[in-house]
């Protein structure tokens, strides 16, 4: 009895803790529930905002959904220089963001690799990827041949050429005593070099910003906005590297990937549409009718102030740079669209076979054009100056081999740099004669020949031409600087010497008549007779290079053939026996 009624208080006390039980089970499972949706409520949240870095990293848009696993390259202390590349390569891919890319990396290193980014953490932190990248090629890669330092080539990342570009771009520091130059606030800023001492854009012509000419660019291109900006963004990362090089003294290692890319982007794209606009092709470009970069309210003095920024010493863009953006869709339908004439005046001719040369799909189709324009381009110049002292320079003369002075002849050398040239009225009252170099030659085809022609001696002196107009003080100025901040030896500063020869051959307006009137000085009337004056002016003192030595002390030492002299004596005694013989005939037929 007493075990039944203990079996019915067990059963009631269950039904009664029943409800409880399931009313606890209900509060588990909404809590489960709860729990979940507030962690995909977290990860949904770490997505977006994920989402929103990978955005703000890639204005483009790009989108890599539908590609196969990818892995990340593991690194050791081998092969430095490809798996840069393959990072670089995954993380333009994946648009990953700036701040993890260092930490990305570091979960894929080992062996001498890891303990290297280890110490290095400790030391200082780096979270750049470019300065990471930098810092990390100072201990695995490439090492520069000849330093002492065992050189690693694997089969997988091939030794890589680190020696730097011949010429650099760089500030101009003067000679001591020397005043520098310094741009005007009115100029525009390309580069690095003086783009943080801009104070004010107070040009008319600066009115037109960088990011205004880079608005239009995309506006303009064929393209939608954002595949326009992949294309270029891409463009520069191809020549990144070497852009970088061109610079002197590390002025951009301060500067990441993508703002030097951007750099040069706005300020590239900028100085071309000016230097389309100087050659004449501004309403070409676009803009409205009222605006001054599309030529009707440009003037004389705008584009004096163009043309004294685009050949100032260190306001320099890399040439690899304006070529590849040269080669992009917009530039190449605004020179499809004009009709471009060869100019005559140095600076123009500079920009013309220089950048707008190349770009155009159809060239001169002369053998002359043809031969310097492929020479030019063989140059690879480092920049804008770099191409007008070559354009100058021109080619070595065939034959002349490589100039190789000896020491035990320097004081032979400077005897003959003193020695007082003759200018071009004299050398032609001798018998000299100045004849005009073909263009595909500069100065270094100056030469001196001494033939005979007809029973007589023919010395004939060839220059090239030599183009004068409104901007030629400046170009000759700014190419004196050009050199000195090279840091070349006076013998070396080609352009120099060759200005210090033509200014002891033209000294007066009459020599600069009589050289032009063998077609060699290319200009107006009036120029030629400031030649003399602004030849002066330059204050040109050094020595001469090799070949000008040479022509120089061909042209002093000429003096005519002995048997010459006795010619024109038997030449005119010969004419007044004929003239003779001629009077006697009239005065017999008179008689």
């Amino acid at each position: 009895m007493k075990e039944g009624m203990h079996l019915q208080e067990t059963k009631g006390l269950e039904e009664t803790v029943k409800p409880t039980k399931e009313v606890s089970e209900k509060q588990e499972r909404k809590m489960e529930e709860f729990l979940c949706s507030q962690n995909k409520s977290l990860e949904d949240f770490k997505s977006k905002k994920i989402e929103e870095s990978i955005q703000r990293n890639n204005p483009s848009g790009y989108c890599t959904i539908g590609l196969p696993t990818i892995e990340f390259p593991k690194f050791s202390g081998d092969g430095f220089d490809g798996w840069v590349y393959k990072c670089n390569e995954f993380f333009d891919l994946c648009k990953t963001p700036d701040d993890v890319k260092v930490k990305l990396a570091s979960f894929h290193m080992d062996g001498k690799a890891l303990r290297w980014h280890k110490k290095k953490m400790e030391q200082s932190p780096i979270t750049k990827w470019e300065d990471y990248t930098r810092q990390m090629k100072l201990k695995f890669g490439a090492k520069i041949q000849g330093s002492g330092i065992e050189t690693r080539e694997t089969d997988a990342t091939p030794l890589i050429d680190t020696k730097r570009p011949r010429r650099r771009i760089c500030e101009f520091k003067g000679n001591s005593g020397e005043e520098i130059p310094k741009l005007k606030e009115s100029h525009p800023r390309f580069g690095p070099f003086y783009c943080n001492k801009e104070t004010k854009e107070s040009s008319r012509f600066l009115s037109l910003s960088k990011e205004e000419a880079w608005e239009h660019l995309l506006k303009k291109s064929p393209a939608r906005a954002a595949v326009t900006i992949e294309i270029y963004t891409s463009a520069m990362r191809k020549i990144e590297e070497e852009a970088r090089a061109t610079y002197d003294g590390g002025v951009v290692d301060h500067l990441s990937g993508p703002e030097f890319r951007w750099m040069m982007i706005k300020d590239g794209c900028l100085f071309l549409q000016l230097v389309l606009c100087v050659l004449g092709g501004g309403q070409q470009l676009g803009y409205p009718p009222d605006h001054i970069i599309s030529g009707q309210k440009k003037n004389y003095k705008d584009i004096k102030e163009l043309i004294e920024a685009m050949f100032f010493v260190g306001n320099q863009i890399p040439f690899t740079v304006l070529k590849e953006l040269m080669k992009q869709s917009y530039f190449k339908n605004v020179i499809k669209k004009w009709k471009w004439e060869q100019p005559s005046d140095l600076c123009r001719t500079a920009l013309y076979e220089l950048l707008l040369l190349p770009a155009q799909e159809v060239h001169d189709s002369r053998k002359v054009f043809a031969s310097r324009f492929n020479w030019l381009q063989q140059q690879q110049p480092s920049d804008l100056l770099h191409g007008l002292q070559l354009l100058i320079l021109g080619p070595k003369y065939e034959g002349e081999e490589e100039e190789e002075e000896e020491e035990k002849d320097l004081e032979a050398q400077h005897d003959i740099d003193n020695k007082i040239s003759w200018s071009a009225t004299e050398l032609r009252k001798v018998g000299i004669h100045f004849r005009r170099l073909n263009r595909s030659n500069g100065s270094r085809g100056i030469r001196f020949t001494n033939s005979i022609w007809r029973c007589k001696a023919y010395p004939i002196l060839y220059l090239p031409h030599f183009y004068v107009g409104d901007d030629t003080e400046l170009m000759f100025q700014n190419l004196r600087r050009y050199e000195i901040s090279q840091k070349l030896d006076q013998s070396k500063q080609e352009v120099s010497t060759y200005l210090l020869f033509m200014s002891e051959l033209i000294r007066t307006p009459g020599d600069a008549k009589l050289i032009r009137s063998h077609g060699i000085i290319q200009g107006t009337f009036k120029h030629n007779l400031e030649l003399p004056r602004i030849l002066r002016g330059l204050d040109l003192d050094g020595s001469y290079n090799k070949n000008l030595r040479r022509v120089k002390l061909q042209t002093n030492d000429y003096s005519p053939p002995l048997w010459t002299k006795y010619w024109q004596i038997v030449s005119f005694v010969f004419i007044l026996t004929i003239l003779q013989t001629v009077y006697s005939i009239l005065q017999f037929y008179r008689g």
